[in-house]
């Protein structure tokens, strides 16, 4: 058992960082606002579109909801419990989405591979399957503060991490084989395999930070301060989902703009390219979202 003061101390250190989160998100679309609008909301309505917006606002909305519903109010058990339940509820569904997200990219990777994609398919099932259960084993023993922060949670709630971990591994590893086995051809700043090796990094060394710290503390931690890494994992979901596709759509858009360019060199004959252009490997843009292909790009600095 742990004395008021520690448990106090915990509580203020946890709406701290909650809060922080939550503001970290708000910053991070302010001063995207301008590139979302020309990404996002100017362009179709397609699945990329609804995707955004549910990993982008969702996570800010449900933070601010439950940081002011639950500031300085005391709950019973079973209202903290609902409570727990939403937030579980919405972080499920981001790490879904994000991880499809990041699945269609792997995907596109793999030249739209079928046996790549029942592989996947496959893993993120039994993901899913493992953390819903978990979380179904985990809400109903877990204990709660009177202002609703989680006391206490059986060890078995680390599963709920990890497996999202290793998934994320998983598809890090699908993303580096695809790098190293095409390292031999030309490597642009500006290319689609550096664009989703790029993405993959970063996303993955941000997105595994949040779930090892989100399990280590549920494990070493039996203070309300074990809740702390709730708000920066959902926080690290939304910035890797959004920033993902915006990077995903800009290149579209950029690769658009030259698509005039590439429909008029298909016409010349075998042999006949201009001097100054190359073959690569080019993307179709189709629900603004790049699918391998084969195409024609001019080099830097050409025509």
């Amino acid at each position: 058992m742990h004395d008021k003061a520690t448990i106090a101390q915990g509580k203020l250190y946890t709406s701290y960082g909650a809060v922080s989160a939550v503001m970290w998100m708000l910053y991070d679309t302010a001063i995207h606002f301008d590139v979302e609008v020309d990404c996002i909301w100017r362009r179709p309505q397609t699945w990329v579109k609804y995707a955004y917006a549910f990993v982008r606002y969702i996570p800010i909305l449900n933070g601010g909801a439950v940081l002011t519903l639950t500031a300085d109010r005391t709950y019973p058990s079973s209202g903290c419990r609902g409570w727990i339940i939403d937030q579980l509820v919405v972080i499920e569904c981001v790490t879904v989405v994000v991880e499809m997200i990041l699945i269609i990219r792997v995907y596109a990777m793999y030249n739209r591979s079928k046996i790549i994609a029942s592989i996947i398919v496959l893993g993120f099932a039994a993901e899913v399957a493992l953390m819903v259960t978990t979380l179904a084993l985990v809400i109903p023993k877990q204990t709660f503060t009177p202002d609703c922060l989680v006391a206490s949670s059986p060890g078995i709630y680390m599963a709920y991490w990890l497996s999202s971990l290793f998934f994320e591994t998983f598809l890090f590893v699908l993303t580096l084989y695809k790098f190293f086995q095409g390292i031999k051809l030309e490597y642009r700043q500006h290319s689609i395999l550096f664009l989703f090796v790029r993405d993959g990094t970063w996303a993955y060394a941000i997105i595994f930070s949040a779930m090892l710290l989100n399990t280590l503390m549920y494990q070493l931690v039996t203070t309300p301060l074990a809740g702390m890494g709730y708000f920066w994992a959902l926080s690290v979901m939304s910035f890797a989902g959004s920033h993902v596709l915006l990077n995903i759509r800009r290149l579209g858009i950029r690769m658009n703009k030259d698509s005039s360019s590439i429909h008029e060199l298909s016409s010349f004959p075998a042999g006949a390219v201009p001097d100054g252009w190359d073959t690569t490997r080019q993307t179709e843009t189709s629900d603004g979202f790049p699918m391998t292909t084969v195409g024609l790009r001019a080099r830097q600095g050409s025509v």
